[in-house]
């Protein structure tokens, strides 16, 4: 029986996507979003950092259109990847595979400096 394990995360990215190809020639891009939580008690938000992954037409959408700074939604599902570290102690970290990134903000293509397309704010993979 498979669990539900979807998410939807909503914040400020912390820096430009990077761009990989895997050995099948699939593209990957990966970011991270910086989510502000405020307590009634603090006056100062604390702050979560979730890294996304978004794969081959996705992954090429959000690297020529994510900049540093900019809101952003992603809806996905968790995955937790697992290594041993240095010290031999298993390490652990759980981020979202973006199957849909809504843009929060008029963006800029990094590449060509044209304003994004406001008519494409949500973008899914296929």
């Amino acid at each position: 029986m498979q669990n539900f394990a979807n998410a939807t995360i909503e914040g400020f990215v912390t820096h430009s996507p990077t761009v990989k190809q895997t050995k099948t020639g699939k593209s990957v891009c990966t970011f991270s979003i910086a989510i502000n939580h405020f307590n009634k008690a603090d006056s100062e938000p604390s702050v979560s950092y979730v890294d996304v992954e978004t794969w081959e037409n996705l992954a090429k959408i959000c690297s020529g259109n994510i900049i540093k700074g900019k809101r952003v939604m992603v809806i996905g599902a968790l995955r937790q990847d697992r290594w041993e570290g240095k010290d031999g102690k298993t390490q652990s970290k759980i981020k979202i595979i973006g199957n849909e990134v809504r843009f929060l903000e008029n963006f800029k293509s990094q590449k060509d400096e044209k304003k994004y397309d406001e008519d494409l704010n949500s973008v899914q993979a296929v």
